[in-house]
């Protein structure tokens, strides 16, 4: 069963990437501050000097962890940043949503072939109305082209490993979410330093004048980045990568829903119907975890296994049952709500 904890860490991430995502769209449609790395940039530089200050006052233990555990999980997060805006970039707002749709099937196959972790039938199941739910909501206008189902095809991979790599090497590691987050947090900063010639028109962002509200509601995302970063650990140390993937639909479908409550966009049957068939699905889904992990047919993954074994140095269990967004992926979810909705009505 759920401890009280990932309970918290679970409504907390819904909050905080609902609240980021509408605040992002907010700054790309009013303030007309559409530098979407840069933002990202800024997001983990505050989660770093946020966990410093969480370390000082002794929220967390500092635990040393060597870069070879840390890396995989920077750079998975930097690989699906860059690829998922490669992907909305190259690609019609339909086709990217039907590339994190793809997420789910990969991350399941991955975790099957690298950890031998297996997903009984009946949840499996479930999946099939939150992908069609969250398809038909969000899917259209689907084109194609063979450079943008490359940098799909990249997206969808480099985010199911970010998520894998996370929820693995917490637990290798021995680290508790803030403490990997410490170290992980000033690794991807500077990759999205890096990467912010290539995504965002560096002439332009020089010459932007930061006024008193823009820096007011960057200063807003960044603290609402801080507690999407610091629940996505939590929610991946102590559920799994397939549970974070229901989790991020389900806050895709709130997102929407707040689209048309708070920024005024006109409705249709189609997401309607979508909307509920997906909630349906995710309750399906949320249902019959707790009634398998109640019966103990299988273990939730906690960093425990009745049954476990040994590849590579890894700690897996065959009897585990095993996310939307890449930590801080929200960012391109605002451009991608932008794209979808139309303009705002204010």
């Amino acid at each position: 069963m759920l401890d009280m904890t990932t309970v918290f860490a679970m409504v907390g991430n819904v909050g905080s990437v609902v609240g980021v995502v509408i605040m992002n769209k907010y700054i790309v449609s009013i303030d007309a501050f559409n530098f979407m790395v840069f933002l990202s940039f800024t997001h983990f530089v505050f989660t770093y000097f946020g966990c410093c200050v969480l370390l000082k006052f002794r929220f967390f233990t500092y635990k040393p962890a060597p870069l070879r555990g840390v890396l995989p999980v920077a750079l998975g997060s930097l690989g699906s940043v860059a690829f998922m805006n490669l992907n909305l970039a190259h690609n019609s707002v339909g086709f990217y949503q039907l590339s994190k749709l793809a997420c789910i099937p990969v991350t399941i196959f991955l975790e099957r072939v690298f950890y031998g972790k297996t997903v009984p039938g009946p949840i499996l199941l479930t999946l099939i109305p939150i992908t069609i739910g969250v398809g038909i909501a969000t899917v259209n206008d689907v084109t194609v082209n063979f450079v943008g189902t490359v940098f799909a095809g990249f997206a969808v991979l480099f985010t199911s490993l970010a998520q894998i790599f996370t929820s693995t090497y917490q637990k290798q590691l021995d680290c508790d979410a803030l403490q990997l987050l410490y170290h992980s947090s000033p690794l991807i900063a500077g990759g999205m330093f890096c990467m912010i010639p290539f995504f965002d028109n560096v002439r332009y962002l020089v010459q932007t004048e930061f006024s008193i509200p823009l820096v007011n509601h960057v200063l807003s995302s960044c603290v609402l980045a801080l507690g999407v970063n610091i629940s996505n650990y939590l929610v991946l140390g102590k559920t799994s990568p397939l549970t974070y993937q229901v989790l991020g639909h389900l806050k895709t479908i709130l997102i929407l829903v707040l689209g048309f409550v708070v920024f005024h966009y006109e409705s249709n049957l189609r997401a309607v119907i979508g909307i509920v068939v997906a909630l349906g699905g995710v309750i399906a889904y949320t249902e019959l975890k707790r009634q398998v992990s109640s019966q103990g047919l299988v273990t939730v993954v906690n960093g425990s296994s009745s049954s476990s074994s040994s590849r590579g140095g890894m700690q897996y269990s065959k009897l585990e049952t095993h996310k939307d967004m890449i930590p801080d992926g929200e960012v391109g979810e605002a451009r991608m709500l932008e794209m979808l909705s139309g303009p705002m009505k204010v």
